[in-house]
């Protein structure tokens, strides 16, 4: 008969399933209280090196926020590692066996082989059913045995929630017992606000905003005010240090300066100030004091306001006839006085205002301001600012004050110069009239009369003496014009004037300003003339023929020693020999020059020329003046007025634009010809023979002038006698009024 085989048990006894499971949830407590502890223990050290180093450092706010997002990191990739990530690990029964085998050597390998059994019932058909239900009933039996315990090294987990409980207490009782420090560290690291440490030192930075920025001009001084309070119960520090960067990397720690000594209790705040020099580059600074330190602060750099362009918008006065224009400002701006002005300038950033100061003789004498961005309602980088008519010289100076907020360094200065109207230029002059003139006298007017903005009236002035001042209009038609040609002639003969008096006379005009006391009047030279009777001027003209005459014989002779030096002239080439007919005094006369070369002695001959070219012409004038001076003062006589003028003043001036003229154009030709002595040689015979002819005809012109002479002293003699034969006439009147008077009686 057959054995009757059982078939193996495929269930896991539950004695030693419940085995298991107090096994999986010891593991799974144990990898809970570990990974807690753990993020207490780095939670709670984060705490304490947060604390620590805002504490000692007062981090600012970004290092803060890093410094938290690190702890906080710190935590989830520990509770990550020591308890999520364990957590989430399945723990088999078999992996449950292995443990309780390699701890308990007394399963002998039958707790495990249950396990699979149960697990994999199909695996245990392989195997005897009596063998394995041995082996499942001795696993069974030692499960009573096993002391679950045994199985965790606790040391480790111990410390480490000791550890974080130490932690995790201090920072309870840090909060209960400083509850003031722990709520200035949550503000500060939690919610991350500016709220500082408490400390015995208080230290306020002056000018700063909410976010710790300031905007300076580039290249200004800049001045950081610090003040420490003075409060009994605050610490006055002894030095307070800046220490600032700049975006170069450039490093540095000054102390500032202490303004007095304040004791605690004696002052509300104790002064420091430090001044940075010429600040280019933007800076980033701390203050340190005491216990306490402030900032970051940042001094942003921007370029300061200034007038990059200004021009003048110049309306001038109606009488000045001129449109309204621009008038670019460089340097000093020179504007007539009564211009209406209008600045119009161009800063080179957007402005908020403008203040105007008005300077006169150095100080202030008034102050204006314009409110850009209030006109325009935003910032611009223009402005306009309007001038009252100009009455005087004006320095303006103008302060910018920026968008940024920033001053100008230096107020832009405008220099305006109130040209005053001058008065019409009167270049006019007596014509033919000499410091005499007769009762019977015209005075010819010659020139001109100029103004700016026009002319509007001209006029003789004249009076006698001491008497009242006449005026008598001149002639041109005056319109407005900048240049008035003047050609008039006062006549004097019905003025009733008398010998031994003085005539004074200029000529005088007026423009058309409006301003001020009214229009501006210019005078010509003023002439003071005496009056003479017509016989004394006649003497004084006579005086002055016998000066020109002499001065006359003296060009000749001059002339007359000029030619012999040109005849007598040694050229190189001996074929080149002086003149036979120099004269031979004058050739005795003349010391010899062999030594100097030819071009010295033509030099010379052509400036005695030139000479005496200019002094026969100012002969010439001066007989033409004393005609002109006889017929103004209507004492000329036709054949003294053809003697003058064609005998003498016509030929010296036709002798002048010809003969000289010739004569110095051939000297000229000599000079250039010097290195060829036969070609020189004949110029210089050429010109010879123009200075004899010229000679000749100065010596016919020097007859006219004795002619003259002698007619004027028969003239003389004439007036003698019509005087003595006058004073017989009376005489004998005299003598008969005085016989009637006897025989009356």
């Amino acid at each position: 008969m057959a054995t009757e085989i059982k078939p193996a048990t495929t269930t896991l006894d539950p004695a030693i399933e419940s085995l298991l499971a107090r096994l999986r949830r010891r593991i799974r407590a144990y990898v809970v209280a570990d990974g807690v502890a753990a993020a207490v223990l780095t939670l709670a050290a984060g705490f304490w090196i947060s604390l620590a180093i805002d504490w000692m450092f007062e981090l600012p706010r970004p290092l803060r926020a890093a410094m938290l997002a690190a702890v906080a990191i710190s935590v989830a990739v520990i509770a990550y590692r020591l308890l999520v990530s364990r957590l989430l690990v399945r723990l088999k029964n078999r992996n449950m066996a292995v443990l309780l085998e390699r701890r308990f050597d007394q399963f002998d390998d039958g707790l495990l082989t249950a396990v699979e059994l149960a697990e994999r019932p199909d695996h245990a058909s392989e195997f005897n059913v009596e063998m394995l239900d041995h082996t499942r009933r001795a696993a069974r039996s030692q499960v009573s045995d096993v002391n679950l315990v045994n199985v965790f090294n606790t040391a480790p987990l111990a410390r480490r929630i000791t550890l974080a409980a130490a932690l995790a207490g201090s920072l309870v009782v840090f909060a209960v017992a400083s509850p003031e420090a722990m709520g200035v560290w949550t503000r500060r690291n939690l919610l991350f606000s500016r709220e500082l440490w408490p400390r015995k030192t208080h230290l306020h930075v002056d000018g700063f905003g909410a976010d710790g920025r300031m905007k300076i001009a580039r290249g200004a001084d800049w001045t950081l005010a610090v003040r420490a309070e003075a409060a009994a119960d605050r610490e006055i520090p002894e030095v307070v240090e800046v220490r600032y960067s700049t975006l170069e990397g450039v490093r540095g720690r000054e102390n500032m300066s202490r303004e007095g000594v304040v004791l605690p209790g004696q002052a509300e705040f104790q002064p420091y100030a430090h001044t940075f020099k010429s600040v280019l580059a933007p800076l980033e600074f701390y203050v340190f004091g005491g216990d306490d330190r402030e900032g970051p602060f940042y001094l942003d750099v921007v370029e300061a306001p200034t007038i990059s362009r200004m021009t003048l918008y110049c309306e001038y006065p109606d009488y000045m006839h001129r449109e309204p224009r621009d008038e670019p400002v460089a340097g000093l701006v020179q504007l007539p006085r009564g211009t209406r002005i209008t600045i119009r300038a161009q800063a080179n950033k957007p402005l908020v205002a403008v203040e105007i100061e008005d300077v006169v003789d150095g100080s202030s004498a008034s102050k204006a301001r314009v409110d850009v961005a209030a006109e325009i309602g935003r910032p611009v980088d223009r402005f306009a600012y309007d001038i009252p008519p100009l009455e005087q010289d004006k320095i303006l100076l103008f302060t910018l004050m920026d968008s940024d907020g920033i001053r100008s360094l230096d107020a832009v200065r405008l220099a305006i110069a109130a040209v005053p109207d001058e008065p019409p230029q009167v270049n006019v002059v007596l014509k033919g009239i000499g410091t005499a003139i007769t009762p019977d006298a015209r005075l010819p007017v010659a020139g001109e009369i100029s103004d700016d903005y026009g002319v509007t009236k001209a006029w003789f002035d004249f009076h006698a003496d001491d008497a009242a001042p006449q005026r008598r209009p001149l002639a041109a038609k005056i319109d407005g014009q900048e240049k008035l040609e003047v050609a008039d002639v006062l006549n004097v003969d019905e003025l009733g004037l008398q010998p031994k008096q003085r005539f004074h006379v200029a000529v005088h005009a007026a423009d058309g300003c409006t301003l001020g006391s009214g229009p501006n009047q210019g005078q010509g030279q003023r002439q003071v003339l005496e009056v003479v009777t017509a016989e004394q001027l006649r003497s004084i003209l006579e005086a002055r023929e016998l000066m020109l005459r002499r001065r006359f014989e003296t060009i000749i002779a001059e002339f007359t020693d000029t030619r012999n030096l040109l005849a007598a002239l040694q050229l190189s080439n001996a074929s080149a020999k002086p003149l036979e007919d120099a004269a031979p005094e004058a050739a005795a006369e003349l010391p010899p020059e062999p030594t100097l070369p030819a071009s010295v002695p033509v030099a010379r001959v052509t400036q005695n020329v030139e000479r005496s070219a200019h002094e026969t012409r100012e002969v010439s004038d001066a007989f033409q003046g004393i005609r002109e001076e006889m017929v103004n003062n209507r004492v000329d006589t036709e054949e003294l007025r053809i003697r003058l003028k064609e005998g003498i003043a016509d030929p010296l001036a036709k002798l002048v634009d010809v003969r000289f003229a010739a004569l110095q154009a051939e000297l000229g030709q000599l000079a250039d010809q010097l290195s060829d002595a036969d070609a020189a040689a004949a110029t210089r015979t050429r010109a010879v023979g123009d200075m004899d002819a010229i000679l000749v005809e100065m010596r016919q012109v020097l007859d006219k002038m004795l002619e003259l002479e002698t007619f004027n002293e028969v003239l003389d003699i004439l007036r003698e006698i019509i005087a003595e034969q006058e004073q017989v006439t009376t005489e004998t009147k005299d003598q008969q009024k005085s016989k009637v008077r006897d025989l009356l009686e």
